[in-house]
């Protein structure tokens, strides 16, 4: 969530750079609406006007901060090739304020940064195999986890499918472009040797056949709450919780079928 002083700050940026018309349509364009019965306690009529449409929201929802992240990125936008915006001091404090809050701005967008609750083998596993796919797919997922949960979750899914593929790719094996998760997963499953039916004991079956609902869960979970699919008349907006499980259970998933993986070159592969 963002402090009040990095509000306050960002309020006098509009003050600096926008007159009560363009602050007005800044926020009325991302359909956020003035408070009612709103009474604000700063001083000028910029800041208490940009004060009113933020008291609208509610900052501990992810889709109402994310509202007001597009704000923000707009009105950088719309002010980037000003020289005097660029070398502003207002400017650079309000930035640093928002990496205290937990945020960078990066190529126009506000993203979180705060990820400790993340396990970070798979971004060494990206850098060391040089899985550029999977890599963008985790960096998405991570910079969205706070501010745009749907997102984060459909890039999660996204990386387990860039997952499949590259083992797959690698091995040379062929798959339809239009194979689902489930398919992609059963075909690399068999080749590791991961399948339940390949194995005797009824533990590993029992784990094994746990690692295949973990991925079918994981694109219902998508499907659910993912950014990728029209929603219905009817519909549960996915929190930061939602996203954290989506991101850890996928990154773990990747991680073991990478390192499964890794190991198996060692000895041929049996199809």
């Amino acid at each position: 969530m963002l402090s009040k002083r990095t509000i306050h700050t960002f309020y006098d940026l509009l003050t600096g750079y926008g007159t009560l018309a363009t602050i007005q349509k800044l926020f009325e364009c991302e359909y956020i609406f003035e408070a009612e019965n709103h009474v604000s306690t700063l001083s000028g009529q910029r800041r208490s006007l940009a004060d009113s449409y933020v008291s609208s929201l509610d900052l501990k929802n992810p889709s109402d901060l994310r509202k007001l992240f597009n704000v923000i990125e707009m009105f950088y936008l719309e002010n980037e090739e000003n020289e005097y915006f660029q070398n502003d001091t207002t400017r650079k404090q309000f930035f640093k304020l928002l990496e205290r809050d937990g945020y960078a701005f990066v190529n126009g967008k506000v993203q979180y940064e705060n990820t400790t609750y993340i396990p970070k083998e798979l971004e060494s596993f990206t850098g060391e195999y040089n899985i550029e796919h999977v890599e963008n797919d985790w960096k998405r997922a991570l910079s969205q986890a706070k501010t745009d949960p749907e997102d984060a979750i459909t890039a999660t899914r996204a990386m387990v499918e860039s997952t499949l593929k590259w083992i797959l790719d690698d091995i040379e094996e062929e798959y339809k472009e239009t194979d689902n998760l489930s398919q992609l997963y059963k075909k690399v499953a068999q080749l590791l040797n991961l399948s339940p039916d390949q194995h005797g004991a009824e533990i590993f079956k029992q784990i094994l056949g746990s690692i295949n609902g973990v991925v079918t869960g994981l694109g219902a979970l998508r499907n659910a709450y993912g950014d990728s699919h029209a929603k219905g008349k009817v519909y549960y907006k996915p929190s930061e919780r939602h996203a954290k499980f989506a991101i850890n259970l996928s990154g773990t998933l990747c991680i073991y079928l990478i390192e499964t993986y890794m190991i198996s070159r060692k000895t041929p592969l049996t199809k």
